[in-house]
């Protein structure tokens, strides 16, 4: 078997999008002639809480599927002075973060990260038998760290742009005098790295064909995908006279959720819908302060026919989300794209609303593979919630592709032509 070195910031038992990536590369790799050694840190929590904890030791875990190198906890400046005064004066933690931020590509000691980058160097020293690395980001110093080890050693290296980086979708709407700093450094930076990427994938087309146009050279879409579909006969519901639309997780500046919200309250004024008929979820949002405050405007409804939750581990949200009627994706002008919860919600074999519609690649998908319907506007919303009248019959054999299985061997079958 090949070895393949995955250096990843983000892994169980963290409970995130970005840990499922690589995680299924661990797991799946095997079977189609790759050997992983995973470099990560050691978690001892699952990220439900604001301060994540990194155990002080460093550990190694070997499986059937690979090897898991867990490293130590490392000390920087901001770190130590968010394990001493938490979220107090959060302000010189932030100032403090977005200095090493700035410094950690030039200066290894400023790197949060730096732990990983000394245990895969560490490792190809020792082994000679490495056929290629992968940099999964963010945070894309790592693409920095595959960077320095390409040109140390002459392994193959492929940069993952799990998020958009230079275009990030949030980042962009940032107006501020740092943020578009920031954007100017990451965009000479990031070129300046990735281009000298072996291979670059990213999780859609929409962001491949963005990228491409950014560093010039050519990026396969390797997407993000569901583990499997999720047995709905396992999860009953004692009434079905309540209809229960889900959203899960955040929610970035530009989804418009207040369309739905707006929708909301005139069908809540004219008593079309109310507390005993109605109730609409928004799973893991209280673990985002920020996004909450969106709510403040629709107190009206709040903790009556709209409520919030905190990030829940993965089976409450899932067990959640199999006991509601309708699973919603709200779009965002500014960007078009596969959001991670989409393919759970394919998972839950339920109706997906899209709200509004993109016009791109999440209509598409819904459209293609008949996994829900598209509401452009509160008549739209209305019509649905009122008639209950949306007809649901997925395409089997297309959603299949997006299991994380199949999209590993993509990325498999990349690994083994480089």
């Amino acid at each position: 078997m090949k070895k393949a070195l995955i250096i990843a910031h983000d892994f169980p038992p963290l409970n995130s999008i970005g840990a499922q990536r690589p995680y299924s590369w661990y797991k799946y790799f095997h079977e189609f002639n790759l050997y992983p050694i995973v470099i990560t840190k050691n978690w001892q929590n699952n990220g439900n809480t604001r301060f994540n904890t990194i155990g002080k030791e460093r550990k190694i875990e070997c499986t059937d599927f690979g090897c898991i190198i867990r490293t130590s906890k490392v000390r920087t400046p901001s770190l130590w002075f968010q394990e001493k005064f938490k979220t107090k004066i959060s302000f010189v933690r932030r100032g403090l973060s977005f200095i090493e931020k700035l410094l950690s590509f030039y200066f290894l000691r400023f790197d949060q990260h730096k732990g990983i980058y000394k245990e895969a160097y560490g490792y190809l020293n020792k082994n000679n038998d490495v056929h290629a690395i992968i940099t999964t980001g963010e945070p894309f110093v790592l693409f920095k760290h595959g960077y320095r080890i390409k040109k140390k050693f002459g392994v193959r290296w492929i940069a993952d742009y799990r998020d958009g980086w230079y275009l990030n979708h949030g980042t962009i709407l940032n107006k501020g005098i740092l943020s578009r700093f920031m954007r100017s450094w990451e965009y000479r930076i990031g070129k300046k790295i990735t281009r000298d990427a072996s291979m670059v994938v990213t999780v859609d087309p929409e962001m491949a064909s963005r990228l491409e146009k950014l560093i010039g050279k050519k990026v396969e879409v390797v997407y993000n995908g569901f583990w499997e579909y999720y047995q709905r006969d396992k999860y009953k519901r004692e009434s079905n006279d309540k209809m229960i639309i889900n959203h899960t997780g955040t929610l970035t500046i530009g989804q418009q959720i207040e369309l739905f919200l707006d929708t909301l309250i005139d069908l809540y004024r004219n008593k079309h819908i109310n507390e005993d008929n109605f109730e609409f979820n928004l799973i893991g949002l209280e673990y985002f302060p920020e996004q909450m405050k969106r709510l403040l405007p629709y107190k009206e409804i709040v903790d009556k026919i709209v409520f919030t939750t905190p990030r829940l581990p993965k089976n409450e949200a899932v067990e959640m989300n199999l006991n509601a009627d309708y699973l919603v994706n709200f779009t965002d002008p500014n960007l078009s794209a596969i959001y991670a919860k989409t393919y759970d919600y394919i998972a839950c074999k339920k109706p997906i609303l899209v709200v509004p519609g993109d016009g791109k690649l999440l209509d598409n998908l819904i459209t293609k593979n008949k996994l829900g319907t598209i509401l452009n506007t509160k008549e739209d919303i209305k019509a649905l919630i009122i008639n209950k009248n949306i007809k649901y019959s997925p395409i089997k054999d297309n959603t299949s592709f997006f299991t994380r299985k199949n999209q590993t061997k993509i990325i498999a079958d990349i690994i083994n032509t480089l």
